[in-house]
């Protein structure tokens, strides 16, 4: 998507502010995590298309047949991602739960070694350390923060829990090629609400009685522009943004999500916790620096 009044690293600081703000967003939806990843899949994947259609950016229906079972499985993963972040939010801070869930870098580069067999540096494995140091501290796990009226550690598990389905997702969407971002991300929005609608459905959890006019509002404003608009922003600055500026950047997201809870939502936030901050943000911007020659 273009925003010609924006540079490509400004539309790519917009797209993650927006993500920023979906914790704030969430706090809002009076609806279950389930039913609510389901409409933020399926609005999104509806966006998505019309965004291709505007662009002129046609589906290869026969590459996306040949990626079916990759992309299936995309699909149920990132359905998983959106079901226990949104969970998260209902145990424990907006801060805490966007912290903890930003610890897929840790889970990707545990996976380097086993999936691409990629060899980590001493100093990726310090960065590492030092960001599950900083969770730690976020999540009270030292120092009872967690006990403090921050919300229960459930919160911190499906936050990682999250985490953990989103760095899956990465790392098999790496094996997934001859894909335009926006027919591979439209596909598996697509199959991840297909999933959801069923399991929605079958377990009985497809049910809106508790929305209200602003959760209509916001579930809308979730699934059109935090997930179709951003997403479409996002992609369309990718290519025009050098990779280890892509990588910085995307820590402006966790950022705006802890000024959001601690200014706007006015959530409590420990000394300890907000040391963790420190060191969480800290050491994952460290780990994408690459050390000068």
């Amino acid at each position: 998507m273009e925003l010609s009044f924006l540079s490509p690293k400004g539309r790519m600081l917009l797209s993650l502010v927006i993500f920023g703000t979906i914790g704030l967003v969430r706090r809002y939806i009076p609806l279950g995590s389930v039913p609510l990843a389901f409409l933020r899949a399926a609005l999104g994947c509806l966006s998505m298309v019309v965004l291709m259609q505007v662009g002129h950016i046609p589906f290869h229906w026969e590459a996306l047949r040949r990626r079916a079972p990759k992309l299936l499985l995309s699909g149920l993963l990132l359905g998983l991602d959106w079901v226990f972040f949104f969970e998260a939010f209902n145990h424990t801070t907006v801060a805490i739960a966007t912290l903890c869930y930003y610890m897929a870098p840790v889970f990707m580069l545990a996976a380097a070694p086993l999936v691409f067999h990629e060899v980590l540096r001493r100093r990726k494995l310090v960065c590492a350390a030092i960001t599950i140091g900083g969770m730690l501290l976020v999540s009270g796990v030292v120092g009872g923060a967690a006990q403090g009226g921050t919300g229960d550690f459930s919160g911190v598990v499906y936050a990682l829990l999250g985490a953990f389905f989103y760095a899956a997702i990465i790392v098999l969407s790496k094996t997934i090629t001859g894909l335009d971002p926006y027919e591979q991300t439209a596909a598996q929005l697509g199959t991840a609400a297909l999933f959801l609608l069923v399991y929605a459905s079958f377990t009985g959890q497809l049910d809106f009685h508790t929305m209200t006019g602003l959760g209509w509002g916001l579930t809308v404003l979730l699934g059109v522009v935090h997930t179709g608009l951003a997403y479409g922003i996002y992609f369309g600055s990718l290519t025009q943004v050098p990779a280890q500026t892509t990588a910085i950047l995307s820590y402006v997201d966790p950022v705006v999500a802890v000024l959001l809870s601690v200014f706007v939502l006015q959530e409590p936030i420990t000394e300890l916790q907000l040391a963790g901050v420190c060191l969480v943000l800290g050491g994952m911007i460290s780990g994408e620096r690459e050390p000068r020659k």
